[in-house]
């Protein structure tokens, strides 16, 4: 076989570009430390290193979230604990106030301390998160929870009954927040300690007598018909339960008494429930009438206050009613003191399966970082080796190109 000049050159060059090429790759290996610099490398590796990397992602993400779950946690854990304290001492001042040798002056000074624990409650139920939400709102992070309505003369709660979860494992949720519904709203009720909510276009409810022996019976009432709608037109009343369905006398726990308001228009009065319903200013239009039986924390506390600033002992009516009125305020934080204790007790549990998961995960890191490197990572022993082996094979292929381009007839022709 004939091999030309040409010939000679040209293998030559594919010769010392491919010991190049490997030479480059060699050294970018070292530079980077990685075995496989492309996928055609090793297909079979590259798949497997695309595979690990995701999974170390995603571990990562299931730890960042569980640094944001613990954040949120432990706020609330510090938040209701204040809150725990705060109903302590309403307690105390409770138990102070209803001794019988105060004076007005030394409950007025408890009602002021009161106020004063009133607003930092507000505040602490009104709490916002790291990221500007507020803690106890549930799903609705941008809506503050608790304000007081004017209106219905108590705190109303704005926020929903939704628990946000996060996942911080594989196979595992938990949940970050508890709602305000859930915390304040859902207390133990305390028997006989009810109260009629009203909501009016016009005033035509102008009284709702509640007492101790037919406050539940009231409550119950209402909870089986759901709130009351009371109309007025042409000199006629309706009233109609949540299903919209008329409440008649017929039905025995009711009696409408001066049902016909154009013979007795003045203070007709219904019964309800057992509870006696005076009715005023009969103009056309509606009114709504429901019950509270559980009081959430800020309720109570303006239950308190008003009742040591109301405070009447100058006749026993006066002082029975603000024993009573003491007496449920300090059942109802009894109530709430067990809520916040069974929630405190949860929070502690969530943090501690918080810091098991982040074990296990920082584990799985670990395990598949190492299984990622056994695909991914060089050998430097093995590289180095091979890169002084191809760089003494480039240099010998430099020196013996050398020499063979100078073979040549034309150098024997004298």
């Amino acid at each position: 076989m004939r091999i030309s000049t040409q010939q000679v050159f040209l293998s030559n060059v594919d010769n010392i570009n491919k010991t190049n090429s490997e030479l480059f790759k060699t050294q970018n290996q070292l530079s980077t430390g990685k075995r496989i610099q492309q996928p055609s490398d090793d297909p079979l590796a590259s798949a497997q290193i695309q595979k690990f990397k995701k999974e170390i992602a995603r571990t990562e993400q299931y730890n960042s979230n569980i640094e944001v779950s613990r954040r949120r946690l432990e706020l609330e854990e510090n938040t209701l604990e204040q809150i725990n304290n705060i109903s302590i001492r309403l307690k105390e001042l409770a138990i102070q106030g209803k001794n019988g040798v105060l004076s007005q002056t030394d409950r007025l000074s408890i009602s002021s301390e009161v106020g004063e624990l009133l607003g930092q409650l507000e505040g602490l139920m009104n709490t916002k998160d790291v990221q500007g939400e507020f803690l106890f709102s549930g799903h609705k992070g941008f809506t503050k929870p608790y304000e007081y309505n004017a209106a219905l003369d108590s705190y109303s709660y704005a926020g929903d009954d939704g628990q946000r979860f996060i996942q911080i494992g594989p196979e595992n949720k938990i949940a970050s927040t508890d709602s305000g519904f859930d915390i304040f709203e859902t207390v133990p009720k305390v028997s006989g300690y009810v109260d009629a909510v009203i909501t009016q276009d016009n005033n035509h409810i102008d009284d709702v007598a509640l007492n101790k022996d037919n406050a539940d019976a009231f409550d119950q009432f209402i909870a089986d018909n759901g709130g009351l709608t009371f109309t007025f037109s042409g000199g006629n009343l309706t009233v109609l339960n949540a299903a919209g369905q008329p409440i008649t006398a017929d039905n025995p726990s009711v009696v409408l008494n001066n049902f016909d308001l154009t013979s007795n228009p003045t203070h007709p009065v219904i019964q309800i429930g057992g509870v006696d319903i005076t009715l005023d200013k009969i103009i056309d239009g509606t009114a709504t009438l429901g019950s509270k039986s559980q009081h959430n924390i800020l309720d109570t506390a303006k239950d308190m206050k008003d009742a040591l600033d109301n405070a009447d002992f100058t006749t026993n009516t006066g002082k029975q009613e603000f024993t009573e009125t003491m007496d449920f305020v300090l059942d109802n934080l009894n109530g709430i003191q067990e809520k916040l204790i069974g929630v405190t007790t949860s929070i502690g549990g969530r943090i501690n399966a918080l810091d098991q998961q982040q074990s296990v995960n920082e584990d799985y890191e670990l395990f598949t970082t190492e299984a990622l490197s056994s695909f991914e990572d060089l050998d430097y022993n093995e590289a180095i080796s091979r890169f002084q082996l191809q760089q003494t094979a480039l240099q010998a292929s430099y020196a013996s190109f050398a020499q063979v381009k100078d073979l040549s007839l034309f150098n024997y022709i004298n």
